[in-house]
């Protein structure tokens, strides 16, 4: 459970970052130096959640497809960092494929909780495919669905922690 634990800690901290990188992009527009750095901080965390998640699922999808949408979102940042802002449209582009890994997270998941693995699924999914709509100003409709992952996340993490022990005293 550590790894699957980890994973989803870390999963977590991006689930928040999110929701700050959509208000900055929102007020100040995708150029926006902290939501740029905060953006690269999100490549950095999805690296990380992704070998925490692999080691977990032990799923041969996952481990295939998770690099080509991390280095996709990657190249998107540094087109951001380079000035040209269809950065934001690769990025928003790759965030299509986390639905595809979060099913695999799902499944895991669901044997802890199958509710909340659910509502994870459905709002990753929600927040992904509406992603595009921060292009066109309409920010809100993916930070609900970040929110509703968040939310997610915190129930299920304490579902795992619990199941792992981690409530024990000592």
């Amino acid at each position: 459970m550590g790894d699957l634990l980890a994973g989803l800690i870390g999963s977590l901290a991006a689930a928040v970052v999110i929701l700050v990188v959509l208000y900055m992009v929102a007020h100040f527009g995708v150029l926006y130096l902290p939501a740029v750095a905060l953006m690269t901080l999100l490549v950095v965390i999805a690296v990380y959640v992704y070998i925490r998640f692999k080691r977990a699922l032990g799923e041969r999808w996952f481990t295939i497809l998770g690099p080509p949408v991390i280095g996709a979102s990657a190249a998107g940042v540094a087109l951001l960092w380079l000035g040209r802002g269809e950065g934001a449209v690769v990025v928003a582009a790759a965030y299509f494929g986390e639905p595809v890994l979060g099913y695999f997270i799902y499944k895991k998941l669901a044997v802890v909780d199958r509710l909340w693995a659910a509502v994870f699924l459905l709002s990753a999914a929600a927040y992904a495919y509406s992603l595009p709509a921060v292009l066109a100003g309409h920010w809100y409709i993916p930070f609900a669905a970040d929110l509703a992952k968040t939310a997610a996340l915190v129930f299920i993490i304490r579902r795992v922690w619990g199941a792992a022990g981690g409530q024990r005293r000592g």
